[in-house]
C-alpha cells in the first residue's frame, strides 16, 4: 500500500478552480481563441468498499482529461483528449479474473474498478451545423439515459467508442446513428479477456419526437462483437419509451425486446421500466420498477446509474458472467426522495427491493444516498453512500452484504 498524503493533491485541484483562485475572471480566457480551445476534466475521489467475505478496500484516485479543440463549435473542428488515472491510496484491486495485471493489486480485497491507466480517450474530426453533426474517430457516445449506450461516467476511466456518428434534428424530431468497430472499456490498456476492448460491428439507431412536454423515443441496437472476447455482448435490441409530463407528475414507460446475434445460441429476452415522479412542496418523489428477464444484457450501458449504487448486479447486467447467466433475471422495485438542503446542497435517497424476474427469489434490499454541492460553475463536491443487504437465501454472491462510500471533487472547464 502506497503511503501518500493525498491532501496536497486535493488542495492543488481546488487551487486550479475559479472558486478558490481569488479572481472573477474566466480562468480559461487566455487559453481560448477563435480556433483553439483548451479543456480539462479533473476528478479526485476517495472510495471505501466492502463485500462480505472479502477484505475492506480503500482507493484514492485522481483522474485528469486534458483536451484541445482546433476549430469552432459550428463548422469543421478536430478534438483530442488524453486520460490519466493515478492511485494515491492503493489498498484495493480491480476485481477481474486478470486483476494481477493491473496496478494496484491487493489480492483478497473488495473490487474497486479504477486501475491506473494512461490512454488516448478521444480523437475525432467533426462537422457541425445548426441541424446536424457528423463525427468520426474515438469519441464519447451517450444515448438517452445511458441504460443501453453510455460512457460509464462514474468510473475514472470512461468508456469511449471508435465510431462514425451522425445526428440530425429538425423542430421536434431528432435522429442519431452510430457505427462502432471498437469499444474502449473502463479497464484501459491492461484489460484482457471479458474486460478488454470489444471489436466487431455495431449499428446503433436512436430517434425521438417531442410533442409539447411529452416525448416518444425509439431505438434499434444491432451488435455483433468478437465471440473470443465477450460472447454475451452480441445481441439485437429493439425498444421504445415515452416520457409524459403533466401537472400532477411525470411518467416514464419503456419496453425492449432482445434476440441473439452473431454465433450466439437462440434466445429472446425482455426489458421494461416504469416510473412516476411527483413534486410535493420541496420534495420530489420517484417510484418505479425496472425488469430484466434472465438473458437480457446491456453490455455498453452506464450500469452504475441503475439497480443501486452498490453495483451488486453489474456483472450480470453487462453480461460479464461466463456461460449462462448467473442470475434469474432482475426486478428492481424502488422509491426515492430528493430535495435541496440548506446551503443549496442537492440530497437524494433511494430504497430498492430486488427480486428475480418471476418474483420468486428475493435477492435483498439496498439503501442509497447522495449529497452534491456545486461550489461554482466549474467545481462540484459529491458524497455517495450505498448499502446492500443480501438475503441469506439468495443464490451465489447475492447473499453477501456490500457497502460503499465515496467523496469526490469534480472540476472542469
Amino acid at each position: 500500500m502506497t503511503n501518500l498524503n493525498y491532501k496536497p493533491l486535493l488542495l492543488s485541484l481546488l487551487g486550479t478552480s475559479s472558486c478558490f483562485a481569488g479572481t472573477a475572471e474566466d480562468p480559461v480566457t487566455s487559453e481560448n481563441h477563435d480556433w483553439f480551445t483548451f479543456s480539462l476534466e479533473a476528478r479526485a475521489r476517495i472510495e471505501q468498499r466492502n463485500q462480505q467475505g472479502l477484505d475492506n478496500s480503500y482507493a484514492g484516485t485522481l483522474r485528469l482529461r486534458p483536451g484541445i479543440q482546433l476549430g469552432r463549435d459550428i463548422g469543421l473542428a478536430a478534438f483530442v483528449q488524453s486520460e490519466h488515472t493515478l492511485a494515491f491510496i492503493e489498498d484495493y484491486q480491480v476485481g477481474t479474473p486478470q486483476s494481477a495485471l493491473f496496478d494496484p493489486y491487493v489480492p483478497g480485497n473488495t473490487p474497486i474498478g479504477d486501475p491506473e491507466n494512461h490512454e488516448l480517450n478521444q480523437l475525432y474530426l467533426q462537422y457541425k451545423t445548426e441541424d446536424y453533426l457528423i463525427r468520426a474517430g474515438r469519441q464519447r457516445i451517450i444515448f438517452d439515459n445511458a441504460a443501453f449506450i453510455g460512457n460509464v461516467g462514474w468510473r475514472q476511466n470512461e468508456q469511449s467508442f471508435d465510431a462514425a456518428f451522425a445526428s440530425y434534428s429538425l423542430d421536434s424530431l431528432e435522429f442519431k446513428y452510430a457505427y462502432l468497430n471498437r469499444v474502449n472499456r473502463i479497464f484501459g490498456l491492461d484489460g484482457k479477456g471479458a474486460v478488454e476492448a470489444l471489436e466487431g460491428d455495431a449499428h446503433l439507431f436512436n430517434g425521438s419526437y417531442k410533442l409539447g412536454e411529452h416525448s416518444l423515443h425509439g431505438y434499434v441496437y444491432l451488435m455483433d462483437f468478437s465471440e473470443r472476447q465477450f460472447a454475451r455482448a452480441s445481441s439485437n435490441t429493439f425498444g421504445s419509451f415515452t416520457d409524459l409530463k403533466f401537472k400532477h407528475g411525470s411518467y416514464h414507460a419503456e419496453f425492449a425486446y432482445q434476440t441473439e446475434a452473431g454465433s450466439q445460441e437462440d434466445f429472446t429476452a425482455l426489458y421494461g421500466h416504469l416510473n412516476f415522479k411527483k413534486k410535493i412542496s420541496s420534495l420530489t418523489i420517484t417510484a418505479g420498477t425496472e425488469h430484466l428477464t434472465e438473458d437480457f444484457v446491456t453490455p455498453l450501458a452506464t450500469v452504475h446509474a441503475f439497480n443501486g449504487f452498490a453495483d451488486v448486479f453489474i456483472n450480470d447486467r453487462l453480461g460479464l458472467t461466463s456461460g449462462p447467466s448467473q442470475w434469474d433475471g432482475l426486478t428492481d422495485l424502488y422509491l426515492g426522495v430528493s430535495t435541496k438542503a440548506p446551503g443549496d446542497i442537492a440530497v437524494s435517497t433511494t430504497a430498492h427491493a430486488f427480486y428475480d424476474d418471476s418474483l420468486d427469489q428475493f435477492y435483498g434490499w439496498e439503501l442509497d444516498a447522495v449529497a452534491a454541492k456545486k461550489l461554482c460553475d466549474s467545481t462540484k463536491l459529491v458524497a455517495k453512500w450505498a448499502y446492500f443487504f443480501g438475503d441469506d437465501s439468495a443464490d451465489g454472491n447475492f447473499s453477501n452484504d456490500v457497502s460503499q462510500f465515496s467523496i469526490q471533487l469534480d472540476y472542469s472547464f
